[in-house]
């Protein structure tokens, strides 16, 4: 690549699962540490492009003797500073790590940069960005500038955009905190688009083999037979708790994950990011089938299709001993608003709901009496803007209306990303699970 670089792809703002693209605007100005508008410096000298990863082994460094986990550019070198390089220059050579985003913006998208070189002049880093930790093999190589604010350095540099669109990129150092501060701007407006804290943190690990990765917490990618269902989806991931093969005649209950809009597409194992399957890798085993579809089409703002809700869930529930009385349907945002669609449809069918940040369009009463005898768990972060909180309570009022048995939890400090809390939490499941048709 050119200067265009994957890392400009990587590093800009992009948004979490389930967002629209209107969210980057509305989270920076929630965020912004910059004035509104700034002179943007001419940063022509400097440049990003493709760094091809040839030897995963030196980059990254294994954690543990594990042959397959390994910490994000734990073996990437770093030239030593020469004799008359200022202390607070060498100061930022080494490995950094943090997030995208900063509070009351839910944490979500990892960054990892690793400065290499540097001297009064300028030097060089190396960025990855990312979510679910696959192989990295979309890392960029930059080549920054060393300005001096107030007597302070910082590396600057532009990111070219698809479009010929530049954004600037400023990192500095906080001598107090000791951590490196970054906010990326536009050239033309000098405003804030994206802001991070890097840390001296050694805890973003990437699997040299994801699928082995998952497959160890006995999570795989599946294909669809139906020839119908593979026009619409590229497959399912699946969980299969432990015991399951040897206790052949047990039925298990089943979570059926609906995602968002951001995990449309072709990459199955993304649904391993936000999801039930958090649970599995951070915290350990559940004693329920989990199985999660993809829709293969963008989903822009369209809703996910019927024929591909109603007819994954069949697939699923004749491949696999399912009890047909614990049937769980959860899902975020486009899914949270699919959670209630599917259920509408198959009222008889599930055992509870629990839409996170969902929505449903002209929620009414009458039609909510489908589902009144349905346990609901909706929860909604109190700083959405992506799906308002107005609008997660719309169907909840409905279902109230109807008689249903609903309650709805609007989380304080998070906004659209309510998944990383709700998913990781036993007490989710605890619920979730002890409900019965």
């Amino acid at each position: 690549m050119n200067r265009i670089g994957q890392f400009c792809i990587l590093i800009i703002v992009i948004l979490s699962v389930g967002c629209s693209p209107q969210f980057a605007e509305t989270s920076a100005a929630t965020i912004r540490t910059t004035p509104a508008v700034q002179a943007m410096p001419d940063l022509a000298d400097t440049y990003t492009e493709e760094f091809k990863i040839t030897d995963f082994d030196s980059v990254h460094s294994p954690v543990n003797a594990d042959t397959n986990e390994s910490l994000i550019f734990g073996n990437l070198p770093v030239t030593p500073p020469s004799v008359d390089t200022p202390d607070d220059l060498a100061q930022f050579l080494g490995r950094w790590e943090g997030y995208s985003y900063a509070l009351p913006v839910k944490k979500d998208r990892k960054l990892v940069l690793h400065i290499a070189e540097i001297s009064g002049q300028g030097g060089i880093l190396y960025g990855w960005s990312g979510t679910n930790l696959q192989y990295p093999d979309g890392v960029a190589k930059t080549h920054f500038r060393i300005t001096r604010d107030k007597g302070a350095p910082v590396i600057e540099f532009q990111l070219i955009w698809i479009d010929g669109s530049r954004l600037v990129d400023r990192f500095s150092y906080d001598s107090e905190k000791k951590i490196l501060r970054g906010e990326s701007l536009e050239a033309d407006s000098g405003r804030s688009m994206d802001v991070y804290e890097l840390t001296r943190e050694q805890t973003f690990f990437v699997y040299r083999d994801y699928d082995r990765y998952l497959a160890g917490k006995n999570i795989t990618t599946r294909k669809f037979t139906n020839k119908d269902l593979e026009v619409l989806s590229k497959g399912y991931l699946l969980y299969l708790p432990d015991g399951y093969a040897e206790d052949t005649q047990n039925k298990w209950p089943l979570i059926f994950f609906l995602h968002g809009a951001g995990d449309c597409g072709k990459n199955l194992q993304i649904l391993a990011k936000a999801s039930p399957y958090m649970y599995i890798r951070q915290k350990g085993p559940l004693p329920a089938v989990i199985a999660a579809p993809l829709f293969a089409e963008k989903c822009d703002q369209s809703l996910l299709p019927e024929a591909f809700l109603e007819g994954s869930l069949d697939a699923i529930l004749a491949e696999y001993r399912v009890d047909p009385d614990r049937i769980y349907l959860t899902g975020l945002s486009l899914g949270g608003e699919a959670t209630y669609r599917l259920a509408l449809h198959r009222p008889e069918t599930f055992a509870a709901l629990a839409p996170l940040c969902g929505f449903l369009m002209n929620a009414n009463a009458k039609e909510m009496q489908k589902i009144k005898n349905i346990p609901v768990w909706a929860i909604h972060g109190a700083d959405d803007t992506i799906v308002k909180p107005d609008w997660g309570q719309q169907p909840v009022n409905a279902l109230k209306e109807a008689g249903g048995t609903v309650k709805f939890t609007l989380l304080p400090g998070h906004d659209h990303d309510v998944w990383t809390d709700t998913y990781s939490d036993p007490a989710f499941y605890d619920w979730l699970l002890a409900q019965h048709r």
